[in-house]
């Protein structure tokens, strides 16, 4: 690294957080400026590129980002303002990692206890492999249904992780008791019950989680959480032990699963364990049950899982020292809980069933991509409402190439310092907030190259003053809901930039009711609402503007943003491409970058930079 200042500012630190296409960049130093110049080479390349500038947070350092960099490759960086300079080298991981085993422990659920591991004579439970693993060792598991809580007594090392991963197809892992269908005895009024002798707090019917009533009268009026109408669901009274339910139907030609396992896999103080290829469900003793859970445990990775009817798919969490909670891969997992996007949503919010595909709790560095998480309350959560304030929990995420369809609440939810968390390319439909920015206290978050479809309250949704830097470049935003507003502020808000985006909703484009916001630049974005020329297209500082011209001439806001028919292929469909004769094409601005690589003579406004049909051949 290589540090030159002058005047009062100095560059004292350059920290670089790599990811595979992504670097995180942070500066330290004294009276650093507002922004700096961020550039970047591939390593002994003749010519720099510019990159997006840093910026400086509240803490006083300056940070950003990369994007669109090549995997497994060395990248020079230097970082400028003025005459001050300091530069330095980093490498981006690899796309895939490569793990070969050292040993391999085999497990068989049908084999005969006293196994050794070995192909001929394997352990029967996945916990003996898991006991007897050392660094660089595979425990491989055989088809079969498995009813364990996996612990790690011991740690991989560099390079050597511990790995358990499924053999084949139907590796189960399921923590639950499977209640004898015949056992259920009526009470009348669609009432049954049984007598279960132990506490839960997650009940599922034909592997659907079953609706959990606040009380034994609840159940019996047919009334929810907040006196919401739910005609079927569960209550187990504690006084009694009993487990009563209410059906519309005979409980004896369903299949019901109650959890005896908290969680399926537990990482917690170990590091390099590898989790592959399982299919998880029925786990909740508690209202903290959880799929795979990791605590102050670095270098993990979490693939192509199906998990499944559970409160909590993934619950990535840190607590503990600087070493501790870093580096964690999560991709290619499909999470899901039906049928809680069909309850009422006040029926379930607020309550043990307001659950999360993801939860991003940990220290330093996090990959989650091409994750399917559907049928939730919520998909991804980042950061921690209890420590809003806190620049080390979850520092650099990025969140890329998820598909999030089907919640109940909000798609992407970064909450806290959120710094450098990058959510870009990610596709979330059918759900009732996009993005909820609630609050971010530090930043920068980027939202990017992303569609948010078919909400049913609002595209993104900003509350509890958010003050951190939040910036919005190229998302596609969509809805043709009954008078839905596309973007809303709950309170004000503070240190937001927006740039090409395209908005599409029937209610207000943005409305914001409440008094100030400051410090936020919104121009060059596509603001398109079907409500028509007699009510308001936007509010502002719970000030009413007519069109997008008189916005401009008294906020200064987008004066080259415009209210046009996006000019979209099929949104009722899916496809969110542009038409040749959209109006959005070339109509954005350059963002060194951001999209340095787009077509014709300018960027083009929305998630996606429209391509030409080739040229026919000319005949021979």
């Amino acid at each position: 690294m290589t540090t030159v200042s002058a005047s009062n500012t100095t560059f004292s630190k350059l920290e670089f957080y790599p990811n595979i296409e992504t670097v995180g960049v942070v500066v330290s130093g004294t009276n650093l400026p507002a922004t700096a110049e961020l550039a970047y080479r591939p390593s002994a390349a003749p010519g720099w590129k510019s990159g997006h500038p840093l910026m400086r947070i509240a803490d006083g350092r300056l940070v950003g980002s990369l994007f669109e960099l090549s995997a497994g490759s060395s990248y020079e960086i230097k970082i400028v303002s003025g005459p001050n300079e300091i530069s330095g080298t980093t490498v981006t991981q690899p796309d895939e990692l490569v793990f070969n085993p050292l040993a391999v422990l085999h497990v068989n659920g049908k084999a005969p206890a006293g196994g050794n591991g070995s192909a001929s004579a394997p352990f029967r439970t996945i916990q003996e492999g898991i006991n007897k693993a050392q660094p660089g060792t595979q425990v491989l598991v055989a088809d079969g249904i498995y009813q364990e809580s996996l612990t790690f007594p011991v740690s991989g090392s560099p390079g050597k992780w511990i790995q358990v991963r499924a053999a084949g197809n139907v590796g189960v892992l399921d923590g639950s008791e499977w209640l004898n269908p015949k056992s259920w005895k009526a009470e009348g009024n669609k009432i049954w019950f049984i007598k279960l002798g132990r506490q839960i707090t997650y009940l599922a019917r034909d592997r659907g989680r079953f609706y959990n009533y606040d009380s034994l009268t609840g159940l019996k009026k047919s009334k929810g959480y907040g006196k919401v109408t739910i005609k079927e669901g569960w209550y187990y009274d504690p006084k009694t032990t009993k487990l009563y339910i209410r059906s519309q139907t005979d409980p004896s030609k369903h299949t019901w699963q109650a959890p005896r396992i908290n969680y399926a896999v537990s990482i917690t103080g170990r590091d390099w364990i590898w989790i592959e290829g399982f299919e998880i469900r029925n786990y909740g003793a508690t209202t903290s049950g959880c799929g795979v859970a990791a605590t102050n445990a670095s270098h993990v990775v979490i693939r192509r899982n199906k998990i499944h009817t559970l409160q909590l798919g993934i619950f990535i969490n840190w607590n503990g020292s600087e070493a501790q909670g870093n580096d964690t891969r999560i991709e290619e997992n499909e999470i899901f809980d039906p049928p809680v996007n069909e309850w009422a949503w006040a029926a379930v919010k607020g309550t043990s069933m307001e659950g999360t595909g993801i939860v991003l709790r940990g220290h330093i560095g996090a990959i989650v991509r091409r994750n399917e998480i559907h049928h939730y309350f919520n998909g991804i959560y980042t950061g921690s409402s209890a420590a809003l304030e806190n620049p080390e929990i979850a520092f650099d995420a990025d969140i890329y190439e998820n598909r999030i369809h089907h919640i109940s609440d909000d798609g992407l939810e970064p909450e806290g310092a959120c710094i450098n968390h990058r959510f870009r390319n990610n596709l979330i439909d059918r759900m009732l907030v996009g993005v909820s920015v609630a609050p971010v206290t530090r930043g920068p978050t980027w939202v990017m190259r992303s569609v948010l479809s078919n909400f049913t309250s609002t595209s993104i949704k900003w509350s509890r003053d958010s003050s951190g830097i939040v910036l919005l470049y190229h998302n596609t935003c969509w809805t043709n809901g009954l008078n839905v507003s596309a973007m809303s502020l709950i309170t004000p808000i503070h240190n937001t930039l927006m740039r090409n985006n395209i908005f599409q909703g029937n209610g207000y484009a943005f409305d914001a009711a409440r008094k100030g916001s400051t410090n936020n630049n919104w121009n060059y974005d596509n603001w398109y609402t079907t409500r028509g020329t007699k009510n308001p297209h936007f509010k502002w500082e719970n000030v009413n503007y007519q069109t997008i011209s008189h916005l401009s001439a008294s906020t200064q806001m987008e004066y080259n943003g415009h209210e046009n028919v996006p000019g979209l292929v099929n949104p009722t469909v899916g496809d969110f491409r542009l038409l040749a004769t959209s109006p959005n094409i070339d109509r954005g601005v350059r963002i060194a970058g951001i999209n340095d690589n787009h077509n014709g003579k300018a960027p083009d406004i929305g998630a996606f930079e429209f391509s030409p049909p080739p040229k026919p051949l000319e005949p021979m």
